[in-house]
């Protein structure tokens, strides 16, 4: 590989993410006839990729249904360090992270939390039901012309125009005992071997192929792609009051990184990277998201920088 140009490495990292995102239990030798690339290059890269922080997933996360009851929280408190020990050792909480910003911890329940209870409370910012969780596909594009297009949308984007975007509601999942032990197996790596997983289980393969056939209905898969490695970038939280939540997702899309777009009630929490080494794409991100908001596209937005986080996360 170190022969090779950053910007060829970088293409055949892009083709693999790219053929994993689209078909995210792909095998590495199909991976490999359909990127041209011989498979044990292809496994090497994949290898590599994982092991930088380049690739993260394919996850799975539950379509929003009604009873799904998981609540996301931004609060803001005196005492971030202590807010997080005592908040990861709550197992009502799921996740939890600390930012620097408008809020400087985000948190998510399994139940209504009584966040004033939160060590060194100040302020909650918002608490709110989460909804869908995507994970738009990342294109191979360079920072100037993802800027310039996400510039471009900003200005020309009309209310007028645009239909509001309306919560969808899926059905929940009939899965049985089995089924559910499946979903838990494979949230965190859906390309987990199945042999293994049916053997701890005593599931017959024959379940394990038919659940997979209800995926769609029931989950979206989160495939991450950070070309630089995820420690090279800063990370942003943004919570945006709108209601043109697939407009907002759509403009800042157009990063060649990454981004977790969080339906809540109201509106966004977007999660997304910028290159730590690239100043001038901090302005040219903030001078959009301010056009975002006198264009009316969004309502209002509140911001923070990403310090900590812990495994099993939504970003």
């Amino acid at each position: 590989m170190s022969k090779l140009s950053r910007e060829e490495k970088l293409r055949r990292y892009h083709a693999i993410y790219d053929q994993i995102y689209l078909n995210p239990r792909i095998h590495v030798h199909e991976i490999s006839k359909n990127v041209r690339m011989a498979r044990n290059t292809v496994s090497s890269y994949l290898e590599h990729m994982y092991n930088s922080q380049l690739l993260f997933g394919p996850e799975l996360r539950l379509k929003y249904y009604t009873g799904l009851n998981e609540y996301f929280y931004l609060v803001k408190v005196d005492d971030p360090y202590g807010a997080v020990d005592e908040l990861q050792r709550d197992p009502r909480i799921t996740y939890v992270a600390m930012f620097l910003g408008d809020w400087n911890v985000m948190f998510i329940s399994d139940k209504h939390y009584a966040f004033s209870h939160v060590n060194g409370f100040e302020n909650l910012l918002f608490k709110g039901e989460r909804h869908d969780i995507i994970t738009p596909r990342v294109f191979l594009r360079d920072w100037r012309f993802s800027l310039q297009n996400m510039k471009r949308e900003s200005l020309e984007f009309d209310p007028n125009g645009v239909s509001e975007t309306v919560p969808e509601i899926h059905p929940p999942p009939d899965w049985d005992d089995e089924e559910w032990t499946l979903f838990y197996e494979y949230k965190y790596d859906f390309r987990k071997k199945v042999t293994p997983v049916l053997r701890k289980h005593l599931i017959s393969s024959d379940k394990f192929y038919q659940w997979l056939t209800t995926l769609p209905k029931h989950v979206h898969i989160q495939v991450r792609f950070y070309p630089d490695g995820y420690g090279n970038y800063t990370h942003f939280g943004f919570f945006f009051k709108t209601e043109y939540t697939e407009a907002v997702s759509s403009l800042l899309s157009n990063l060649p990184t990454s981004i977790s777009s969080i339906h809540v009630d109201g509106g966004l929490i977007i999660m997304l990277s910028i290159k730590s080494d690239m100043p001038s794409t901090f302005n040219a991100l903030f001078a959009t998201i301010h056009k975002m908001k006198t264009s009316g596209m969004v309502e209002s937005f509140y911001q923070a920088i990403g310090v900590i986080h812990y495994p099993g996360s939504e970003e």
